[in-house]
């Protein structure tokens, strides 16, 4: 037995078509620091910003954004939406910026 708390279960992770096609014109860098947030996100789906004014009583809407340090480029904004019910993060838009 351990005293370290037990890691959840990862959430599974879907990308929007329009996500998809922004992660498709992103530096290495940026990709990278994307991928690694959405890593952290189907472990700790809360780390975002929470968004107010949701339709859906079940889910909950959230912005990560990545570190610019990390990515060696301009910060990405990750829009996502968390349903617990289904086990699941639905990455709706992937936005990059100042």
């Amino acid at each position: 037995m351990t005293d370290q708390p037990e890691q959840p279960a990862p959430l599974h992770v879907f990308l929007s078509d329009a996500a998809e096609r922004a992660l498709a014109t992103l530096r290495p860098g940026e990709l990278d620091a994307v991928e690694k947030l959405v890593e952290r996100l189907a472990l700790y789906p809360r780390l975002g910003i929470p968004v107010p004014g949701g339709t859906d009583p079940e889910v909950d809407d959230y912005t990560a954004r990545t570190d610019p340090a990390a990515d060696s480029g301009d910060r990405i904004s990750v829009v996502y939406r968390l349903h617990e019910g289904m086990s699941s993060v639905f990455v709706t838009w992937v936005i990059a910026g100042p």
